[in-house]
C-alpha cells in the first residue's frame, strides 16, 4: 500500500476558488480509491490464483486415487470371474462323476474316474495371468 501512495502526490498549493479546490480534492480521492481497488483486486487474484492451485492438486490426488480403485475393482472382477469359471467346471466334474457312479460297467467307471481326477487336478492347478496385488481374501494364487 505504502508504495501505491507514492504514486499519489498532493496538488501543488496555489491559490484557487473554493469550487477548484474541492474538485482537486475529489480528484485525488477518486485516484487513491482506484489504486486501493486495484490493490485489492490484486490480494483477491492472488487468493484466487492459491485457491485454485489446491483444488487442481485436490483433483489430482482424486483422479489417482479413482484410478487405483478402479484398478483394484478390475483385479476383483478378473478373480471373480475365474471363480466362476473354475466353480462352473468342478460343478461339471461332480455331475460327471455321478452320472460315472451310476454306470453298471465298473471299467468304464473307473477309465472316467480317472480322467475326471485329471481334469480335476488341471483346473485347481490351472493359474490365472496377471499379479492378484494386495487381494488377500478369494486369491488362491500364492503370495
Amino acid at each position: 500500500m505504502s508504495d501505491l501512495k507514492s504514486d499519489l502526490k498532493p496538488i501543488a498549493p496555489r491559490q484557487i476558488d473554493g469550487a477548484a479546490a474541492a474538485s482537486a480534492r475529489v480528484i485525488d480521492f477518486r485516484r487513491y480509491r482506484l489504486a486501493r481497488l486495484i490493490n485489492d483486486a490484486s490480494v483477491q487474484q492472488g487468493k484466487l490464483a492459491r485457491m485454485m492451485r489446491a483444488s487442481a492438486d485436490e483433483r489430482t490426488q482424486l483422479a489417482q486415487a479413482l484410478q487405483g480403485a478402479q484398478r483394484h475393482l478390475a483385479t476383483i472382477a478378473d478373480s471373480y470371474s475365474h471363480l466362476l469359471t473354475r466353480l462352473a467346471r468342478e460343478k461339471e466334474f461332480r455331475t460327471a462323476c455321478q452320472e460315472a457312479a451310476e454306470l453298471d460297467d465298473l471299467d468304464e467307471m473307473i477309465r472316467r474316474r480317472d480322467a475326471l481326477a485329471s481334469e480335476l487336478l488341471d483346473i485347481r492347478r490351472t493359474a490365472r495371468p496377471g499379479p492378484c496385488p494386495g487381494l488377500t481374501a478369494g486369491c488362491d494364487r500364492p503370495g
